[in-house]
């Protein structure tokens, strides 16, 4: 009965706080720089009967239509867009590219313009598993508490750091906070060129708003915090600061190794990119299926 009474409190706690991130990602579009105390979840309780799920919904809708308004429906692309940093993976050693890619067969969600070009990374073994052991414990799982690195240099300008991670059991989404992304951090690397990285341990950031960052400077630890079925760490480029209302931005890569999973199909009968495809300037891009990492001196 306890723990019963627990989860219906998480879940109320879920709601108010979808209501107040929409509600946030809102007003701070406009520039409006807002204290601490509108901040606070509890303020908007008197829409928790609304499923948060719902406001997510909706928030995802009115970005698309933000971000195709703001690009004239001309939505960056690997066509017409090039990255105007160098960027690493932001992690160190192998990692599988579990979603993502530069065309709509290999998107990690084509129709939210924000996540279009999103990555979800996790760490798998030759037989095709992303865990060892028991696959409800956090700890299994080969990527949980892996380092996060900053993809190339710039300035943090909003963190997230105290979250919950989620529960686990290696089939069923589950969101354990009020936040879709977890703990996450985002930084300005060019004039509209921001990136994201997300699901990490509560707790395990170690940078803060306005710090000034490196590339591969180590900045958090892989968790299951969000909207998620596994410990994983979801990556993306985006043309604002706002994780809703930005149009996402393909990703080329310097100075990586690429190779097709051995067993990949093991885990997912989803179609795969085989090798690396060219981008400008040396880069290239990558996708789902791929066995990735930074070169020698990234």
């Amino acid at each position: 009965m306890v723990m019963v009474k627990i989860r219906a409190l998480i879940n109320a706690l879920w709601k108010i706080g979808g209501v107040w991130v929409a509600a946030v990602e809102g007003i701070e579009l406009f520039g409006v720089s807002l204290p601490p105390v509108v901040r606070l979840p509890y303020l908007l309780c008197l829409f928790v009967f609304i499923d948060a799920h719902f406001w997510i919904s909706i928030w995802q809708v009115i970005g698309n239509f933000y971000a195709k308004a703001a690009h004239r429906s001309n939505l960056p692309s690997e066509a017409n867009y090039q990255c105007k940093v160098d960027y690493i993976l932001p992690f160190e050693g192998k990692w599988t590219v579990f979603n993502g890619g530069v065309g709509k067969g290999l998107s990690h969600s084509w129709d939210i313009v924000a996540q279009r070009y999103a990555y979800d990374f996790i760490i798998m073994d030759d037989a095709g598993k992303s865990f060892d052991g028991d696959a409800k414990k956090l700890q299994s799982y080969y990527c949980y508490g892996k380092n996060v690195l900053s993809p190339a240099d710039g300035v943090v300008v909003k963190v997230s750091n105290k979250q919950v991670d989620s529960r686990v059991n290696g089939e069923k989404v589950y969101c354990d906070g009020w936040d879709i992304r977890g703990n996450f951090v985002v930084i300005k690397h060019a004039e509209k060129e921001y990136s994201v990285v997300a699901h990490l341990i509560p707790g395990s950031i170690s940078v803060r708003k306005g710090d000034t960052v490196k590339q591969g400077q180590a900045i958090a630890k892989c968790g299951n915090s969000g909207n998620t079925t596994e410990p994983h760490l979801h990556f993306q480029l985006q043309s604002g600061k706002s994780f809703f209302t930005s149009a996402g931005l393909p990703i080329s890569f310097m100075n990586i190794q690429a190779a097709e999973k051995t067993n990949y199909g093991m885990a997912d009968p989803r179609a795969a990119q085989k090798d690396v495809l060219p981008a400008d300037n040396g880069r290239v891009y990558i996708g789902r299926g791929l066995e990735v990492e930074n070169g020698e001196g990234s």
